[in-house]
């Protein structure tokens, strides 16, 4: 049987415990053997502006998943020129790892923009996807975009998830409905300025890596107080 491994992309800017719990409730859900954090070199949806420099989210990952059993962090999107897109990602797992099973994790909201991503139709034959439920968004509005765009999707029984649709791909699309922590990085970053505390919002590791480098953060977040 191949392995399965989950890729959590995402700008991580910067990683806080949203991040982190979401990664490993994703991997004892589906029973998978790993889950990737995969930093955006340049993030296709977003500009450049308020971005800590790549190396420095790297580590700060790096420091976040330190210890956590099944959770590592692959830096390949900054390893290539370009901006970081989804389907470049998933071609690099297949053509590198051809013995693994991806599974790609993504906000159930970010799902439904999947089509308007670059080779957005094609992606789920490039690995099963799991969307985390999100407020505002959940069954029937994936049921109409499957129905848009992925014509055929078949609803499965699976006891791992809420709900699972197998598509015309031979792939599985997921929706997890797993807790959530009430955090974002805009939170972190607006009290980081604001010198309020991070306490229960990071992994250590990262709140002692913001706090050395305190002029990295500032130069992309904006002076503190």
């Amino acid at each position: 049987m191949r392995r399965a491994i989950g890729i959590l992309g995402g700008s991580f800017n910067p990683v806080h415990l949203g991040h982190v719990r979401a990664a490993i409730e994703v991997r004892e859900r589906l029973g998978l053997d790993r889950v990737d954090l995969v930093p955006a070199g340049v993030q296709p949806m977003k500009p450049d502006r308020n971005m800590l420099p790549f190396e420095f989210r790297r580590a700060l990952l790096e420091a976040a998943v330190h210890g956590a059993p099944g959770l590592a962090v692959n830096p390949l999107e900054g390893l290539r020129p370009g901006p970081s897109f989804t389907c470049d990602t998933l071609d690099w797992y297949r053509a590198a790892h051809p013995d693994l099973e991806p599974y790609f994790i993504l906000g159930a909201p970010s799902l439904l923009d999947l089509p308007a991503w670059k080779r957005g139709p094609d992606l789920p034959g490039l690995a099963h996807f799991v969307a985390l439920a999100r407020a505002g968004t959940g069954v029937p509005d994936i049921e109409a975009l499957l129905a848009r765009h992925w014509p055929g999707a078949a609803r499965l029984s699976d006891g791992r998830a809420e709900a699972a649709w197998r598509l015309g791909s031979g792939r599985t699309l997921f929706y997890l409905d797993i807790p959530r922590m009430d955090v974002s990085s805009t939170l972190v970053r607006d009290r980081w300025r604001a010198k309020k505390s991070l306490f229960m919002l990071l992994p250590p590791g990262v709140e002692r890596g913001l706090m050395a480098a305190e002029e990295v953060c500032a130069a992309a977040w904006g002076p503190r107080g």
